[in-house]
């Protein structure tokens, strides 16, 4: 477990299974395979950020959507986590098959599921949902909040990473991704049949906090080194209240 989480590594490996990879993933022989990011400590700055080192993990289900190459999924099963089921729709070219092989090298078996976790049939809910870079991907995200509310266990947590909007107002405001205009971000417009390729809308603060209160979640902005080194990037932790 120790060494998924070690902040070094030996030598940085390419295309290992001969796909390219978005996470930058951790060996266990001390090696990392190489991601799309530059830093290739940008998960593992995210995962502290989450702030789940005072956060038992032991036996939760756990849901992780937009799992991609899944850092998180397998950080989850290594800090000691029941269940987790890794959701990604086959956009991704490299989904499952990287994520397949990483879990091979760390000897873990999560639950993975290849659809749109906004149509798929869920038989179970959870107790930790990660959120991690689909917010912005998504068209409806009310209809997204409503769901993962009732996705969530009554006190689940929901862990949630976006592009944010650098409009600096008191009041929610979504700003649109665009092609034309000067947005935070691109909007992708030949993307926009593909669920987590294209972007549509990026929240500032007060629209997060008004998105968890509109679906009845506590909401705390978390601050770490990731949003130190990504100050465009939010990451907040949603509680989902007791009935």
């Amino acid at each position: 477990m120790s060494s998924f989480f070690e902040a070094s590594y030996n030598n940085l490996i390419h295309r290992p299974n001969g796909r390219d990879w978005w996470h930058c993933m951790p060996l266990p022989n001390g090696n990392r395979i190489a991601g799309a990011h530059a830093d290739c400590f940008v998960q593992l700055k995210l995962w502290e950020n989450l702030d789940l080192l005072t956060f038992d993990l032991a036996g939760k289900r756990v849901l992780d959507v937009g799992a991609n190459d899944g850092f998180f999924t397998i950080a989850a099963l290594l800090a000691g986590a029941g269940k987790v089921t890794a959701i990604n729709t086959a956009d991704r070219p490299s989904y499952p098959e990287n994520l397949l092989f990483a879990c091979k090298q760390w000897n873990v078996a999560p639950e993975v599921v290849v659809d749109d976790f906004q149509a798929h049939p869920f038989e179970s809910s959870y107790e930790v949902i990660f959120f991690l870079g689909v917010l912005y991907h998504l068209e409806n995200i009310f209809a997204a909040a409503k769901l993962l509310h009732k996705l969530l266990n009554d006190r689940g947590r929901l862990y949630l990473e976006t592009q944010m909007s650098l409009i600096d107002s008191p009041l929610p405001i979504y700003e649109a991704a665009s092609d034309t205009y000067p947005t935070v971000a691109k909007q992708y417009k030949e993307h926009l049949h593909l669920t987590g390729r294209s972007n549509f809308l990026f929240p500032n603060e007060a629209a997060v906090h008004n998105l968890a209160s509109s679906y009845d979640f506590t909401c705390e902005r978390l601050m770490g080194v990731y949003t130190h080194h990504y100050p465009s990037r939010g990451v907040f932790r949603l509680t989902k209240l007791m009935k």
